[in-house]
């Protein structure tokens, strides 16, 4: 039996301010809505917050009515009353003294996928051919059922090869607390008797423990053993300088292994924990006396420690692993191999599938550039272990 994780990073549309490689672009654009979104919530909108909301609504042309979509990076969503009157002379009229008299949300902006992207992601998910799939950055559920029927079941090739994929019985994913569309899911053709959500888990009053969610998954397994699975994407470094949330979130997760191990001896801890081990923000979780990670196993061979763009250096520092499959004790006696397909990303240190090979063009290198975060998967990489049962 095959365990996968893969951060696929959406699978249709994606948010603009995550569509870039360097978080220096997209990162502004994230922390001026939280700040917006707070400011709208003020009781009383004194001189000060008025300058600021004016500032950003006009950063962002909020209240342009005729910019075209594909130049926006933040939507207001207005549902009663309004911030202010404009005249003809250029003056603002304040209409709205607080949260009283405004009340709005904001969503950011998504691009469109390219078709190729689709393609090349449910080929690195054929390739692996898992038989319990977790998946990070997923849409919605409807999104990963048209994904897995239109898309993922039609895929002829992988690699210049013919392709069969087959089906998955059961497409789970539980709306997360990130309303960028980035939510954890499950794609499994092991019977599934179980699931849960911890997006309630607070770290204080009205702020969320886990940025996405702890999706809790239970499988029947082959020998009669419950398998309990807890899917994560934590805290971004982007979001989370400090680190203090992502030690928050795997002190959790480890607390939630520990109840998982009371009533079953089969527990999986997996996903994008966005850290390196080295990092050191995760000792609870990844010192466990009962898990262990599957690639610091002697079945793991391949010769890169990085589960993320450059892969790192073969034999080098762990600085761009990201992905994790943590396996409890029980389960560590049966991994007959790890392995890690990294043929969905464009890089010199291993051949991508012919498919992408192909796409790419042979114009001037910053074309190829483009092209390449065109049509390239994702730029995380698709993590397994086998088990046998």
């Amino acid at each position: 039996m095959r365990i996968a994780t893969f951060n696929a990073q959406n699978i249709f549309s994606r948010p603009w301010a995550m569509s870039h490689d360097n978080h220096s672009v997209g990162q502004p654009v994230l922390d001026d809505m939280a700040e917006l979104s707070s400011l709208f919530k003020k009781q009383t909108y004194t001189a000060t917050v008025k300058a600021r909301i004016e500032t950003l609504v006009d950063k962002y042309q909020l209240l342009n009515r005729s910019l075209d979509p594909a130049q926006r990076q933040l939507i207001l969503r207005e549902v009663r009353g309004r911030l202010w009157i404009d005249r003809q002379n250029g003056d603002r009229d304040w209409v709205a003294t607080g949260s009283n008299d405004f009340l709005a949300w904001l969503e950011l902006a998504t691009v469109a996928i390219d078709d190729r992207a689709i393609d090349n992601t449910a080929r690195v998910i054929a390739a692996v051919d898992a038989d319990i799939q977790l998946l990070n950055e997923i849409e919605n559920r409807s999104t990963l059922q048209r994904f897995h029927d239109d898309v993922y079941l039609q895929m002829d090739t992988v690699d210049g090869a013919a392709a069969d994929p087959q089906a998955y019985l059961h497409l789970l994913l539980m709306d997360g607390n990130d309303a960028r569309g980035i939510d954890v899911a499950l794609m499994s053709r092991v019977p599934v008797s179980g699931m849960r959500s911890h997006i309630e888990r607070l770290r204080a009053p009205g702020k969320p423990l886990f940025a996405r969610d702890c999706a809790m998954f239970v499988f029947d397994m082959p020998d009669g053993e419950r398998m309990v699975m807890l899917g994560n994407h934590f805290s971004s470094k982007g979001s989370d300088v400090s680190g203090k949330r992502r030690r928050e979130q795997s002190e959790e997760v480890a607390r939630l292994v520990n109840e998982a191990l009371a009533w079953t001896p089969y527990v999986c801890v997996c996903g994008d924990l966005n850290e390196p081990p080295s990092d050191g923000h995760m000792p609870q979780l990844l010192n466990h006396p009962q898990l262990k990670d599957v690639m610091s196993m002697p079945q793991y061979t391949d010769p890169f420690p990085g589960t993320y763009k450059t892969a790192g250096k073969a034999g080098g520092s762990d600085s761009t692993k990201l992905a994790y499959i943590l396996l409890s004790t029980a389960l560590q006696a049966k991994v007959q191999a790890v392995g890690i397909e990294r043929r969905g990303y464009v890089s010199t240190k291993w051949e991508p599938f012919s498919e992408i090979t192909d796409q790419l063009n042979s114009g001037p290198p910053a074309d190829r550039t483009r092209e390449k975060e065109r049509v390239q998967a994702s730029d995380h990489y698709c993590l397994w272990v086998d088990l046998n049962f």
